[in-house]
């Protein structure tokens, strides 16, 4: 089959906010948009960025507190508030993607498997793949792989409760968590997260129960994704090189979900790592805004008076 852009439109592709709309069920959802800004030629696009996330921040503190002076409740940020701060978060990543570029590098690799169709050849938009070029392509990339398996008709229906439930970043993120967890039993890793992704016992997005009767496309989705990962480690295929993963992972998940406030895993396993991570450099404004964002589930600094700003 010829592979097209058919069903995937440009604005998932630099999306700020689930839900996503198209053919990708979130696979291609923001990341790509954070990947074109950390390796812009110029600090122009990433200053916009940022400033836009002040910006909202700044508006949604703005409503909180004439919120706060109305029904005399102690001062919260709500859903504006908790999307400005996640912003705030996601440009300090895409500036550590552009300072650190063996972690762009990986990213851009990482992501790569998780498109849904190969884009037109600079060269000469008009030129039509070979049938060879295009089985390629397919071979490489999970969804287009899961189509061929299981037919066009079962992976829509998939991927229509795929972009509901966070599927693809909750893959990413329980990826992440299994990869640090294991270090080196490849296997293990790979079961941790198949188990975590089939299971009803833990927290996840809204809509996650509509996925659970497709078990088998799940489970398939996993070894495709784990099938991948060492060349997207190094271009090798040594399993263990899929372990320099976990960072890379983390923030694609970020950039793919944009949403943690709604998904556990993306919050647990990538926002509040690359928090603490020294080399990602997040600032201690934007840490702050997360706090007072997610009072419930983020930890307040040593020191400080719980429920006061900023702890």
């Amino acid at each position: 089959m010829t592979i097209g852009r058919t069903g995937h439109s440009k604005g998932c592709e630099k999306a700020e906010k689930p839900p996503c709309a198209c053919a990708c069920g979130g696979a291609e959802h923001g990341w790509q948009e954070g990947l074109a800004i950390a390796a812009a030629p110029s600090d122009a696009p990433l200053r916009e960025f940022a400033q836009a996330a002040d910006q909202a921040w700044d508006q949604a503190a703005k409503e909180a507190a004439d919120s706060t002076a109305r029904r005399r409740k102690p001062w919260q940020q709500k859903e504006k508030g908790q999307q400005a701060a996640v912003r705030a978060f996601v440009a300090d990543v895409v500036r550590w993607l552009r300072r650190d570029q063996d972690l762009y590098g990986a990213a851009e690799r990482l992501g790569e498997p998780f498109r849904i169709s190969r884009d037109k050849d600079p060269e000469d938009p008009r030129r039509r793949f070979t049938p060879e070029e295009d089985e390629r392509f397919v071979e490489s990339h999970v969804i287009p792989r899961l189509r061929r398996e299981f037919g066009d008709q079962r992976i829509d229906a998939f991927q229509q409760h795929a972009r509901n439930a966070h599927f693809w970043c909750e893959l990413l993120a329980q990826t992440a968590r299994a990869l640090d967890e294991f270090r080196t039993r490849y296997d293990q890793a790979k079961q941790a997260v198949v188990t975590a992704l089939t299971s009803i016992g833990e927290q996840r997005p809204d809509g996650w129960a509509a996925l659970l009767p497709e078990r088998v496309v799940i489970r398939r989705a996993v070894e495709l994704v784990f099938e991948q990962l060492p060349r997207a480690a190094t271009g090798g295929v040594a399993v263990e090189d899929a372990f320099r993963l976990v960072w890379p992972a983390r923030v694609l998940a970020v950039l793919m979900c944009r949403e943690p406030r709604r998904h556990p895993a993306v919050l647990e396993y990538c926002v509040k790592p690359i928090t603490r991570e020294g080399s990602a450099q997040v600032r201690e404004q934007v840490k702050d805004r997360l706090r007072q964002a997610f009072p419930a589930t983020w930890p307040a600094p040593p020191g400080s008076v719980p429920g006061a700003p900023g702890g």
